[in-house]
C-alpha cells in the first residue's frame, strides 16, 4: 500500500498520469489534508497575499462579496477536481479536516472501506441459496 499525503492545493493536476501508474501495482490511499480556512475568504478588509514561490504580493480586497463568492466557488470545484483525478487514478480517498476529529474521520472511512468489500464479495439477495442469510 501506498499512502500519499497532500493538501492538492496545487491547480497543476499532472500527477494524475504518476498516481495512475503507481495504482497499476500498488493500493494507492490519497489522503487530502484539507484547512476550511483556504475554502472561503474571510471579509478582513484589504488583504496583501504573497506568493511564496515569486515573492509577488498582491492587495486583494476581501470586503467585496462578489470576490469572496467567486474564491468560494473556485475552491470547491478545485475540490471536485482533485477527486475526480484521484477516481480516475483508482486511488482511494480519504478526506482529513484541521477543523475535525482525524480518528473519528479514519475510523469512518476504515469501517465504509471494509463494508464496501465485504459488499462486493457477497453475492446479490437473488443469488443466494434458498435459506441463506435468514
Amino acid at each position: 500500500m501506498v499512502v500519499v499525503i497532500s493538501d492538492f492545493l496545487s491547480v497543476d493536476l499532472s500527477w494524475e498520469r504518476s498516481l495512475r501508474a503507481l495504482a497499476g501495482r500498488h493500493q494507492v490511499l490519497a489522503i487530502e489534508i484539507v484547512d476550511p480556512r483556504e475554502l472561503e475568504l474571510p471579509n478582513v478588509g484589504l488583504l496583501d497575499v504573497v506568493d511564496p514561490e515569486t515573492g509577488a504580493t498582491l492587495t486583494v480586497p476581501t470586503s467585496s462579496r462578489r470576490l469572496r463568492d467567486s474564491y468560494a466557488r473556485a475552491a470547491a470545484a478545485h475540490r471536485r477536481e482533485v477527486d475526480a483525478a484521484l477516481r480516475r487514478a483508482g486511488a482511494g480517498h480519504l478526506v482529513l479536516r484541521t477543523d475535525s476529529d482525524w480518528l473519528t474521520d479514519i475510523v469512518r472511512f476504515v469501517l465504509a472501506t471494509r463494508r464496501g468489500r465485504g459488499a462486493a464479495r457477497r453475492p446479490p439477495v437473488a443469488a443466494r441459496p434458498t435459506g441463506a442469510g435468514r
